[in-house]
């Protein structure tokens, strides 16, 4: 037979591709699976499933695999006969290989429809090596140029055909190739095969078939370290149910009806976001069958928070082994008014609201632990609470560790603000009340967090009015002429009056142990150096060089040259010293006044541009206030209605007590 000799048709009427391809797998992730579980049933041992780099008007997704193949007479048996049982036509629940079978429908063939618009396959049998290439136009099928395709008998373009070939056997297999693309996006490689493995319960169970996404295979991986709590693995003997044995870490029971099921699930540590993960899934003979839920459950629920951190699978052959089929057409759920699954969903119900129980006590008990952990770096301040207050402070923090929702890290926080609440004799009645209360609802705890927030924000913003108030006092010792030693020994205490970036710089006592630091022993050598530094600050790997000009002086091109001089000196150090305690080197010139020639305060812009900034006095407090302000600023618009921070926005604070 030659190719012009070879003839298909299809059996059905146009409207048909629509209901069963277009229709319902608009997903290319769904698509793709129901052709992978052809391959399944094909017994072949690895399929590719390769995407486009890019989506053009050539772009293509090619699925190819190493099945059995089809031939000629196979093609129209088995693939254009719509509906075609593979169970019931060859009177067996396995594949020639011994594999169940997945396919029961006989119209996933059609899911390739839902992401293009030309289908193109490609088969060589592996009994007779016949090799047959026929396309599929979605167009032409379904007549969308003349209505509705309605013949009775639809021919299919065979584009290739060669007979029986001995030769050929050994090339067996199938390709399809999925072209004129209907996708809005590429999809995702790495999704794409994190998506495709959740579909299945193959990966870890059959080690002849393999799927790979562009090259790379997928997998059933879970993310262990996301991972919390993990059963049945982490039941303990009084937790575990009656008739339930562990295989591998999976769960094996009976359910009332006396059908066997296979699960496991898992609590994250944080809430899952993404659909395909959260709940519980549900696989027939390795496929889903059912989309990630919670077995229908609403409301009333113990611990029902825990739902967003629960994540399961159930093996439940039994569904797809039904007469009558429990499953819908594109496999995302199952028919849970048949008699057939009550008892899978009964069980369902009643283990999900277990375990959630469980989670609630195991979550609880995993924060008091992290608590003891943790409740260490506070026990100085603990310890100076008086006795009945240290009580009234671990109630509430172990009240706090029983709120599931909160993660480590906030929990950190929370109990850190708590503490701090109470020394400052805040908020005492709202923790008191937090220590004696066994259960907390959302609101409540919405409303601590907003207290904390708010508290927070009070407390830096008291500290920001006590700096600027004391910056105001260092102005009135630079009026008096209290300069310049017990100035500089002023800043020296306390760095931030200069910025508040500058909060963290503590004083360099040591001038020789500054030198053998970075190196700058050539420094003496220096015309004019002498040791002349007034204050070096330190942070990190950063160093501040402060030098005040004596009282009365005015800064002219010399002071600011010689300046200059000493930074950049310092700065060849720190590069030629590379093992180091420092990187920068950062320099401040502060006068009495600054003289005004012809380009000076160019140079001075020059300076600044490079790390050094010379000033006078009322410009270096000028600027300290203004940014300080600043800070307040940003800090009163976290809590603008709260009235002590209207309260102390238009008051001064306390200098002279910071605890006020």
């Amino acid at each position: 037979m030659t190719t012009e000799a070879a003839k298909l048709y299809i059996a059905f009427h146009g409207r048909v591709i629509e209901h069963l391809g277009i229709d319902m797998y608009q997903s290319p992730v769904a698509a793709i699976a129901e052709l992978v579980s052809n391959s399944w049933d094909a017994d072949a041992k690895t399929v590719a499933v390769k995407l486009p780099p890019s989506l053009t008007r050539d772009s293509e997704i090619v699925i190819t695999d190493t099945g059995e193949g089809m031939s000629l007479q196979q093609c129209q048996d088995r693939y254009l006969k719509v509906g075609y049982n593979r169970r019931k036509d060859r009177q067996s629940e396995f594949t020639a290989g011994g594999r169940p079978v997945m396919g029961r429908k006989g119209i996933g063939k059609f899911a390739g429809f839902g992401i293009a618009d030309l289908v193109v396959v490609e088969t060589v049998s592996k009994d007779t090596g016949e090799r047959t290439v026929f396309q599929l136009d979605v167009a032409r099928l379904t007549g969308e140029a003349d209505g509705y395709a309605s013949e009775t008998l639809l021919d299919v373009e065979v584009v290739e055909y060669s007979g029986p070939d001995e030769s050929m056997r050994s090339k067996h297999g199938t390709t399809i190739h999925l072209r004129n693309l209907t996708l809005k996006k590429r999809p995702n490689s790495d999704h794409f095969r994190v998506s495709m493995a959740r579909r299945f319960l193959l990966m870890e169970r059959a080690d002849e078939f393999k799927v790979t996404v562009d090259g790379k295979a997928i997998a059933n991986e879970e993310d262990v370290e996301k991972i919390q709590f993990s059963f049945p693995a982490d039941y303990t003997e009084k937790e575990t149910p009656a008739g339930l044995s562990i295989d591998d870490g999976w769960g094996i029971e009976k359910l009332s009806n006396g059908e066997k099921i296979r699960w496991q699930f898992h609590f994250y540590r944080e809430p899952i976001h993404e659909d395909e993960l959260a709940g519980i899934s549900i696989f027939s003979h390795h496929k889903l069958s059912q989309r990630p839920f919670l077995f229908n459950l609403s409301g009333g629920l113990g611990a029902q928070q825990g739902t967003s951190y629960l994540s399961g699978r159930i093996e439940a052959d039994f569904i797809d082994d039904q007469e009558k089929d429990l499953i819908s057409t594109e496999r995302q759920r199952i028919n849970w008014e048949s008699d057939a699954a009550l008892p899978l969903a009964s069980w369902g119900q009643e283990r999900v609201q277990t375990l959630l129980r469980i989670w609630k006590d195991r979550r609880a008990e995993s924060k008091v632990q992290a608590m003891n952990a943790r409740i260490e770096p506070f026990s100085q301040r603990l310890g100076k609470l008086e006795r009945h207050e240290r009580r009234i402070v671990d109630r509430a923090l172990t009240s706090l560790a029983k709120i599931a929702v909160i993660s480590d890290e906030q929990f950190e926080d929370l109990a850190n603000a708590i503490l701090s609440a109470w020394e400052g004799g805040r908020l005492r009645d709202l923790i008191d009340d937090l220590g004696r209360t066994s259960e907390m609802d959302a609101d409540a705890l919405v409303g601590i967090l907003l207290e904390s927030k708010a508290m927070n924000a009070l407390h830096a913003a008291e500290r920001v009015k006590i700096q600027l108030n004391l910056i105001e006092g260092l102005e009135e010792r630079i009026k008096n002429r209290e300069l310049e030693n017990a100035v500089r020994d002023y800043i020296a205490d306390n760095p931030w009056m200069i910025s508040p970036e500058w909060d963290t710089f503590k004083v360099e006592k040591s001038l020789a142990n500054l030198m053998k630091m970075v190196g700058a022993s050539s420094l003496d050598t220096l015309d004019g150096w002498k040791g002349r530094v007034d204050l070096v600050l330190c942070s990190g790997h950063q160093l501040l060089v402060i030098e005040f000009m004596r009282p009365g002086v005015t800064a002219d091109w010399d002071h600011v040259g010689r300046f200059e001089r000493y930074i950049f000196s310092l700065r060849e150090a720190v590069i030629a010293n590379r093992g180091g305690d420092f990187t920068s080197v950062t320099g401040l010139m502060v006068a009495d006044n600054l003289s005004r020639p012809a380009g000076f305060t160019e140079k001075l812009s020059g300076l600044r541009r490079q790390g050094m900034d010379a000033t006078d006095w009322p410009g270096l407090l000028s600027k300290a206030k203004s940014q300080w302000k600043d800070y307040f600023d940003i800090l009163f618009d976290r809590a603008p209605g709260d009235g002590r921070m209207q309260a102390l926005a238009s008051s001064d604070v306390d200098s002279s007590n910071p605890e006020s």
